[in-house]
């Protein structure tokens, strides 16, 4: 059983980069030219892993598995900021949003429930600081994985500076209705959550 939790210390961090290197640069042949990668080191770095929520799953060994990076846009995100429109949210609206990127996992792990595991413990992390709405974007074979969470089309196609052509999605992360109505595995989450604030308030 993987085991996820929060990435605390430099060499978690490190791990990550390491993780990164081998999915994105060595498996999917992006990043290449990019100035955070490290060929030397085989490391591909990502500025906001230190002022977000990084999770890590390892396996039973300590190998990192996926990982999954949660960030507020009150952080500095740099090419994020226009990518998502995020400079047309109100300042109310930014306060209480975020964005997920990094969401992967290794090759065989693909098919398991690791994904949805890393997607449900992100969005218990959203809950807890009181967020409202996420932001992501992903490739069209991921749409349906997304919408089955409660994701909807955001800006729709957009041009990704690494990757070409991709969806931009958002979720409104306490839309208790939609997320009943599109069955999403969240929901459930959601509930106890709003529940335990009433027993607590």
């Amino acid at each position: 059983m993987p085991i996820i939790e929060r990435a605390r210390s430099q060499k978690d961090l490190e791990d990550a980069y390491r993780f990164w290197y081998r999915v994105y640069v060595q498996e999917m042949s992006r990043h290449r030219d990019d100035p955070l990668t490290d060929h030397a080191a085989q490391k591909l770095r990502d500025p906001i892993a230190t002022s977000g929520c990084l999770l890590l799953a390892r396996n039973s060994g300590g190998t990192i598995i996926g990982t999954v990076l949660n960030t507020p846009t009150t952080e500095p995100i740099g090419k994020y900021e226009a990518f998502y429109g995020l400079d047309k949210l109100s300042s109310s609206q930014r306060r209480r949003s975020t964005i997920t990127t990094k969401l992967m996992v290794a090759p065989r792990y693909r098919g398991t429930k690791l994904p949805m595991q890393l997607a449900k413990a992100a969005y218990a992390r959203t809950l807890e600081t009181a967020m409202l709405y996420d932001f992501i974007d992903c490739n069209d074979h991921l749409v349906g994985f997304f919408e089955r969470l409660g994701y909807r089309t955001h800006r729709g196609k957009i041009h990704h500076p690494d990757y070409g052509h991709v969806n931009s999605m958002y979720i409104a992360l306490e839309d208790a209705v939609h997320l009943y109505n599109v069955r999403s595995p969240i929901y459930p989450m959601l509930v106890e959550h709003q529940e335990n604030q009433r027993v607590y308030a």
